[in-house]
């Protein structure tokens, strides 16, 4: 990733792995430059301490109450401002867990929990293939302290907003077995339309929900970011952003406070976003290539599962030998790792699934928030690989 592609380096790598948008990237700047106020003698001291600045903090929980309608309103006081929405998860871990407890997270899961949870704490990561209270039971027999439910709303990587129903399911087993429920809503500002998913869950935040039934309103957090996404997110008990410097928290409080700009940025990057997905998935058909179709997040859930088997073209592929725990699971395993190889070959990147610890080799991840020219360059890079993929499979 040290040779990055752009126009005036054509023979860079083309990132289409990493969760980023970068699309709105000259609208930050352009706004930085000529709208934002900083306030030096503000910063020059402790201040208000290491809690945030009260600016930001009374801007976020304004855009916060607006943006995501919580049904108890949220005022400054609520909101904790920590570096990255990876230092939220890995403080609320810190705080709810002791070594060797663990999280439950369904699967597949985006793979930074891993390092977010494990790597201060020493907290396990508890993998959801299907039910929950299934998972927590074996984890109990196992001798394992299970602290809380973590789920990506909307999901890391498959890209979909859980229904309300089901999130209030989550947090009426949470309340039933003493569970903190928390939702990582990092890409509740990257919801866009797609016309093929007609039945699409809306984004309904966790803090949106009457769960007075459900669960202890304490035991209920909800993460949020704002770098990667471009767009401003928060938990519970404090509001995330993706950069700790003080005089940073005006740039992101000017943000906030501006809420004409603010929302016609989110409109304009809904729209871009929307015909980037558009361009990729319509590579993806003409090459006869499957996916699963998003509402939001910035990627594509891929299907190559195809290429790991041999087949021909009479035959029906049997999907079930690519299962995690069928008995060849570390070739296909090896066989997902060399396509993403040969990508990488020819100049782009994009994410294989076994990261994400999903059920079944095959898939991969693809970003699509990338520069137009660099998203029509990746996509061809990945047709050039995949050709190489086709010939190497015939040795299988």
């Amino acid at each position: 990733m040290g040779n990055p592609w752009s126009p005036d380096n054509p023979d860079g790598t083309i990132i289409l792995r990493l969760a980023e948008n970068s699309l709105m990237h000259n609208e930050l700047k352009d706004f930085v430059e000529d709208k934002v106020n900083v306030l030096p003698t503000n910063h020059l001291t402790y201040s208000t301490g290491p809690r945030g600045s009260h600016r930001l903090r009374r801007a976020a929980a304004a855009f916060w109450t607006r943006e995501f309608q919580p049904r108890e309103n949220i005022t400054l006081d609520n909101i904790f401002i920590t570096p990255g929405l990876a230092s939220a998860i890995d403080a609320l871990t810190w705080s709810i867990c002791d070594e060797g407890d663990g999280i439950l997270i369904p699967l597949p899961l985006y793979n930074g929990f891993n390092v977010d949870i494990m790597n201060r704490s020493n907290v396990r990561v508890i993998g959801v293939p299907r039910a929950i209270e299934a998972a927590l039971r074996k984890a109990e027999n196992d001798g394992i302290v299970v602290r809380a439910l973590l789920v990506s709303h909307p999901h890391n990587p498959l890209g979909r907003c859980y229904p309300p129903e089901t999130m209030k399911e989550f947090a009426s087993i949470c309340g039933e077995n003493g569970l903190h429920f928390i939702s990582d809503e990092i890409y509740a500002k990257s919801v866009f339309n797609n016309p093929a998913v007609l039945d699409a869950a809306p984004f309904v935040s966790a803090l949106a929900l009457d769960l007075r039934n459900a669960i202890d309103k304490t035991f209920v957090m909800s993460s949020i970011a704002q770098a990667r996404t471009s767009a401003p997110m928060a938990y519970v008990s404090g509001f995330i952003f993706s950069w700790s410097p003080h005089v940073l928290q005006d740039v992101w409080a000017a943000i906030f406070e501006d809420e004409k700009w603010l929302s016609d940025f989110m409109a304009k990057k809904i729209n871009l976003m929307e015909e980037q997905y558009s361009i990729a998935t319509s590579f993806f058909r003409e090459h006869g290539i499957r996916y699963y179709e998003m509402t939001a997040g910035l990627y594509i859930w891929v299907d190559l599962r195809h290429f790991l088997l041999p087949h021909s073209p009479s035959q029906e592929i049997d999907f079930g030998a690519l299962k995690v725990t069928a008995p060849d699971a570390a070739i296909y395993k090896q066989r997902e790792m060399m396509i993403a190889d040969i990508c990488i070959k020819n100049g782009v990147m994009i994410a294989p699934g076994h990261v994400y610890m999903p059920e079944e080799y095959g898939w991969f991840q693809v970003t699509f928030t990338v520069g137009r020219e660099a998203l029509q360059e990746g996509l061809r890079r990945i047709g050039k690989s995949l050709e190489e993929v086709k010939v190497e499979s015939q040795k299988w």
